[in-house]
C-alpha cells in the first residue's frame, strides 16, 4: 500500500530540516551581508581617516616648507641688503679716494690741505726737530713758500718742532709723513693713512645713513 506523502512523518521531518537549513542559510547570508556592509563602512571610515591624516600631514609639511621658504627669503633679503650696504660703503670710500686725488690737481686747495696735514703731523712729533717727508710729485705746491707758510702757521699755534722738508720719489698718494730725525717717532698723515684711521667712524656714519634710508 502506498503512503500519502503529506502524512509521511519522515517527509515532514525532512522538510522541516530543509526549511530550518534554508532559514539558517538566509540568516548567515544576511549576517554576512551586514558584516560586509559594516566592514565596508569601517574600511571607508579608516580610509577617510587616513586621507584626513595624510592631508593634515601634508598641510603641515606644506606650512613647514612655506615657513622655511619665508625664513630663507628673509635671510636672503637681509644678506642682499647687507651686501648692498657694503658695496655702498666701498663706493663711498672709492669716491672719497677719487676726491682726494682730484684735490691734488688743485694747487690752491691742496696747498692749504697739505699745510694742515703737515702741522698736525709735526705737532704730533712734539718739540725739537723733525723731518717732513713729501713726495716729489707735490714739490710744486710744497716749496720754500710752503715751508715758510707752515712755519708761520706753527708759530701761531705755538706747537710743533723745527722741521726740514725731504722729497721722496715714491708717490705716497698725497699728504705727508713727519718723523723724528732718528726715525724712532713717525706720524703718517698721508691721505691713505688718514682715511684708514677714519674708516671705522666713516663706515659707521655711512651705514647709519643707509639704514635710515631703508626705513
Amino acid at each position: 500500500m502506498t503512503e500519502d506523502k503529506g502524512t509521511n512523518p519522515e517527509g515532514a521531518i525532512t522538510e522541516k530540516i530543509l526549511a530550518d537549513a534554508q532559514a539558517q542559510a538566509r540568516k548567515l547570508v544576511d549576517n554576512a551581508g551586514r558584516s560586509a556592509e559594516a566592514e565596508s563602512r569601517k574600511t571607508e571610515r579608516e580610509i577617510a581617516k587616513i586621507e584626513e591624516d595624510i592631508r593634515a600631514g601634508w598641510d603641515a609639511k606644506v606650512e613647514k616648507l612655506r615657513m622655511r621658504e619665508v625664513s630663507t627669503a628673509r635671510v636672503e633679503a637681509r644678506r642682499i641688503i647687507l651686501n648692498a650696504r657694503e658695496e655702498a660703503v666701498k663706493r663711498v670710500f672709492a669716491e672719497i679716494g677719487q676726491g682726494l686725488e682730484h684735490l691734488r690737481t688743485d694747487p690752491g686747495r691742496y696747498r692749504e690741505s697739505l699745510r694742515n696735514l703737515a702741522a698736525e703731523a709735526l705737532t704730533a712729533i712734539g718739540g725739537g726737530e723733525a723731518v717732513l717727508r713729501i713726495c716729489e710729485r707735490d714739490s710744486a705746491v710744497a716749496g720754500e713758500a710752503f715751508a715758510q707758510d707752515l712755519g708761520t702757521y706753527l708759530g701761531r699755534t705755538g706747537d710743533g718742532p723745527r722741521f726740514r722738508i725731504e722729497y721722496e720719489g715714491r708717490d705716497n698718494g698725497g699728504g705727508c709723513i713727519a718723523s723724528s730725525p732718528d726715525g724712532r717717532i713717525v706720524f703718517d698723515n698721508t691721505f691713505g693713512r688718514r682715511l684708514e684711521r677714519l674708516r671705522s667712524e666713516l663706515r659707521a656714519l655711512i651705514i647709519e645713513g643707509l639704514a635710515e634710508s631703508d626705513e
